[in-house]
C-alpha cells in the first residue's frame, strides 16, 4: 500500500518459500494474491521475485510457486537462476521473465545474453557509472532497470558468497544473507572499523538523467524496511520522475536522519569510488512521532487516482438511461437505469452529468473524459447518476482484479546425463606465476588454469606443463564491465597469438567476446550452477566443462546430472567477493595492490585480500577447503574434474596439496575446513 498509494509503477514481492531468510517479512499465498489483486485495480504492474537459485530438489516448488503467481495475475516474474529460466520459458512462455541484479549484466554483451535466455527487462549492475548506464542502455536488446536508493552491498551481486562460506551458510544467493559485511573488520588498525559497511545509494538528483539515457526503471530496495520509509522515497522519487521535482533540503534531512543508518551517497553512478562512498552514519535525532503518523495516513486513509478511465451517458426520451465506462487496458462496464423524465423545461444537462462522473475520489480510477448524448427537457436524478458511476467503476474493478488465463505447459523433466566413468582428472588453478613451477608440472596435471593476465604478457613458462600433457585453459576476470570490453578483446586476441585455445570464465556477459574469438568454453565457480537444469542449459550453449556451486553439498554435486564435464573445487581458499573497492587504499589512502594483505574477523579469521583485474580486489576465505581425507565424497559420482585452487598458498605447498590428492602423500593444511560441502548453504 505504501508503495502504490506514493506513485511506484511496479512491486516486486517474494513469498516465504523462495525467501526464507525474510520470511517473517514476505508473503504467504494468500497475501500473494490479495496483493496482486489490490496492484492490478490500481494500475500497478505486480512482479514475483523467485531470485534465489535452486538445487534439484527445489526447482519443482519454485515452479509450482511460478505457476502460482502466473495464475494470480502477476505481470512478470524476476528471476537469475539460469536453468529456472530456462524452464519457465517453456512451462509459461508468454510470462515476461525479467533478470535480477544478481545476474551481473555490467555490459551490453550481458544484456544481449540475457535477451537470448529469454529476459525481456535486467536489472544493471551497482557498480556502474552513468556513462557506461547510458552505453549499454542505448545498445541493449532489453530494456534496463537501475536501482536508484537503498543499501549497497561492497560485492558484486552475484559473487558474493561470504554468507554460505563464513558465516554460518546463510548464503545470499537464496535470499538468506545476514550481511555480516557490515560487521567490523581490522585492516591493520582498529577493529571497531567498518570498512565494508557502504552507504546506502541515493540517486535522486539523477533520476532526470537516467530517463534521457533510456532506463526503463528506477529501483527502491524496500525489503526489511518499515512502510514509511516505502511511502517516503517512493513519493520523493515519482515526484522527481513525474514532475521534475526535487526534494528540498528539508526533505533531503529526513531521508537521511529518518531512514538511513550508514549515510547517502550516489554510489559509482560519478565513476569515482572510495571513501565518499563509506559515508558516516548520521548522527541520532529523534524524529517528530507526527512525521512518521502523517505517511501512515498517506497510504492508508487515501487512493492515488491513477487509472484513466472515460464515461459515457446516454439519456434519451422513452429509453432507459444508459451509462458506460472504459479503462485503458480495456476494460468495459455498462449500467442501465430507468427512463428519463421529460419535464418539458431545461432539465439535467450535459454539464451537471459531468461533473457527477468526475467525482472519481477515494478511487484507484482518475476520469479523464466524459461524453453525452442528452435530449432535452428530460430530468435524471443526482443520486442515480451517482450510483451509476459507483456500479460501473465496480465492474471495472472486478474485471481488472480477476487474472487473465495464462498458456501453462508441462514441466520438463530433470535432464539426465551420468558423468564419467573412471577416475576424476585432476585441475589445478593458480593465481601468480610463481607457483607455477617445474616441482607442480611434475605431478602431471589433467588442465591448467592460469589467469588471463599471466599468459597473454607471455612472461610465464608453462612448457613443463606442455611437455607432460596438460592442456592450458585462461581464468578470465570474474567480472568486466561495459568500459572494460576493448581491453578484453584485446586479451583474447593476446591469448589466441600465444596458442591459449581454451578459457575458464564465471559471467555470461563474457560469451559473446570469447564465441567469437573462437576459443573453447569452461564455465567457472561464477556460474552458480546450482542444479541440473542449469548444467544443461550450458552444456547446450557449447560449454567444454562447467564447475559446480561451492555452495552446494557435495551429495548436490554428486546428484546433478552431468550432462556436461563436471568440476569439483575440492581444495582451496574459495573466493567470498569481489568488488570494485580497493580495501586496503580506502583504509590506508594508498595503493598496495603489488603486496598482497588480508583483513581480520572479530573471530580472528584472516581473510586474504588480492587485487583482481581492474584494480577491483578478491576476498577470499579464511579457511581452506580442504576434502583429501575424504575421498569417498568426491569420487565414483560422474566428476569428470577435481580442481585445486591455489591462492596464498606456497610453491612448496601447492606442489605438497597435489601429491596428497594423488595419494602420494598425507600432508595435512593448516586451518582447513569443509566449506559448505558437509552442510550446503542453498535452502531445501
Amino acid at each position: 500500500m505504501a508503495a502504490v498509494q506514493n506513485g511506484a509503477d511496479t512491486v516486486y514481492m517474494a513469498d516465504r518459500l523462495t525467501a526464507p531468510g525474510r520470511g517473517e517479512r514476505a508473503f504467504d499465498l494468500e497475501e500473494m494474491s490479495e496483493a496482486i489483486r489490490y496492484c492490478r485495480v490500481r494500475g500497478c504492474t505486480a512482479a514475483v521475485s523467485l531470485c534465489g537459485l535452486f538445487t534439484d530438489e527445489t526447482m519443482a516448488q519454485a515452479v509450482d510457486r511460478a505457476r502460482f503467481a502466473a495464475r494470480a495475475g502477476a505481470d512478470a516474474l524476476l528471476v537469475r537462476d539460469v536453468g529456472l529460466i530456462d524452464v519457465l520459458r517453456r512451462v509459461l512462455p508468454d510470462m515476461p521473465l525479467w533478470g535480477d541484479v544478481r545476474l551481473g549484466v555490467t555490459c551490453v554483451e550481458g544484456a544481449a545474453t540475457a535477451a537470448a535466455m529469454g529476459l525481456s527487462r535486467v536489472f544493471l549492475a551497482p557498480e556502474l557509472s552513468m556513462e557506461q548506464i547510458a552505453s549499454i542502455t542505448q545498445g541493449s536488446p532489453v530494456k534496463t532497470m537501475v536501482y536508484v536508493h537503498g543499501p549497497v552491498c561492497v560485492a558484486h551481486s552475484g559473487q558474493c558468497y561470504i554468507g554460505a562460506l563464513a558465516h554460518e551458510h546463510k548464503s545470499d544467493s537464496c535470499m538468506r544473507c545476514t550481511e555480516p559485511c557490515r560487521g567490523r573488520f581490522s585492516l591493520g588498525g582498529r577493529m571497531d572499523e567498518k570498512p565494508l559497511s557502504m552507504a546506502d545509494l541515493c540517486l535522486i538528483d539523477h533520476v532526470e538523467a537516467l530517463q534521457t539515457i533510456g532506463v526503463t526503471g528506477a529501483a527502491i530496495e524496500g525489503r526489511g524496511r518499515r512502510p514509511e520509509y516505502v511511502a517516503y522515497t517512493t513519493r520523493l522519487y515519482s515526484r522527481a520522475i513525474r514532475e521534475q521535482v526535487l526534494p528540498t533540503e528539508e526533505e533531503k534531512d529526513y531521508l537521511l536522519r529518518a531512514f538511513s543508518a550508514t549515510g547517502l551517497s550516489d554510489g559509482y553512478y560519478t565513476g569515482e569510488t572510495g571513501p565518499a562512498m563509506f559515508t558516516p552514519a548520521p548522527e541520532a535525532d529523534k524524529i517528530p512521532a507526527r512525521f512518521y503518523s502523517e505517511l501512515r495516513k498517506g497510504y492508508s486513509n487515501t487512493e492515488l487516482r491513477r487509472v484513466p478511465v472515460k464515461f459515457y451517458a446516454v439519456l434519451k426520451a422513452g429509453q432507459p438511461a444508459l451509462f458506460a465506462a472504459e479503462d485503458q487496458r480495456g476494460n468495459h462496464a455498462t449500467v442501465k437505469g430507468f427512463e428519463p423524465v421529460d419535464i418539458g423545461r431545461q432539465g439535467v444537462s450535459d454539464v451537471r452529468v459531468r461533473e457527477i462522473l468526475y467525482r472519481t475520489g477515494g478511487t484507484p480510477f482518475n476520469c479523464t473524459e466524459v461524453n453525452c448524448s442528452i435530449d432535452p427537457d428530460l430530468d435524471y436524478p443526482d443520486e442515480a447518476i451517482e450510483a451509476a458511476r459507483r456500479e460501473l467503476l465496480h465492474q471495472i474493478a472486478d474485471k481488472t482484479r480477476e487474472p487473465v488465463a495464462v498458456t501453462e505447459r508441462e514441466t520438463p523433466p530433470r535432464p539426465e546425463g551420468a558423468g564419467v566413468d573412471g577416475p576424476p582428472k585432476l585441475v589445478i588453478q593458480v593465481t601468480s606465476e610463481n607457483q607455477l613451477t617445474a616441482d607442480l608440472a611434475a605431478t602431471k596435471p589433467d588442465l591448467l588454469y592460469v589467469p588471463a593476465e599471466i599468459l597473454a604478457a607471455g612472461t610465464a613458462d608453462v612448457s613443463a606443463f606442455l611437455e607432460r600433457g596438460t592442456q592450458i585453459a585462461a581464468a578470465l576476470p570474474r567480472v568486466i564491465s561495459e568500459a572494460e570490453g576493448p581491453v578484453l578483446r584485446e586479451l583474447l586476441a593476446a591469448l589466441k597469438e600465444r596458442g591459449v585455445t581454451q578459457v575458464l570464465a564465471g559471467n555470461l556477459g563474457l560469451l559473446p567476446a570469447v564465441r567469437q574469438a573462437g576459443m573453447e568454453l569452461r564455465g567457472d565457480l561464477g556460474l552458480n550452477i546450482a542444479n541440473s537444469w542449469t548444467l544443461k542449459f550450458l552444456s547446450r550453449g557449447g560449454f567444454k566443462s562447467v564447475t559446480a556451486s561451492g555452495e552446494l553439498t557435495a551429495r548436490q554435486i554428486g546428484a546433478l546430472a552431468k550432462t556436461a564435464d563436471t568440476e569439483m573445487v575440492v581444495y582451496g581458499r574459495l573466493p567470498v567477493m569481489v568488488t570494485d573497492h580497493c580495501i586496503i587504499r580506502n583504509s590506508a589512502g594508498r595503493c598496495s595492490c603489488a603486496t598482497p594483505t588480508s583483513m581480520s574477523d572479530v573471530f580472528g579469521g584472516v581473510y586474504p585480500v588480492e587485487k583482481e583485474f581492474g584494480c577491483r580486489n578478491t576476498v577470499y576465505d579464511a579457511r581452506k577447503t580442504f576434502l583429501a581425507d575424504h575421498p569417498e565424497v568426491y569420487t565414483g559420482v560422474g566428476l569428470w574434474g577435481l580442481r585445486l585452487l591455489f591462492t596464498t598458498e606456497s610453491p612448496r605447498e601447492c606442489v605438497l596439496i597435489t601429491q596428497r590428492y594423488k595419494g602420494e602423500s598425507d600432508y595435512l593444511p593448516i586451518n582447513a575446513s569443509r566449506g559448505a560441502y558437509q552442510k550446503g548453504a542453498l535452502w531445501s
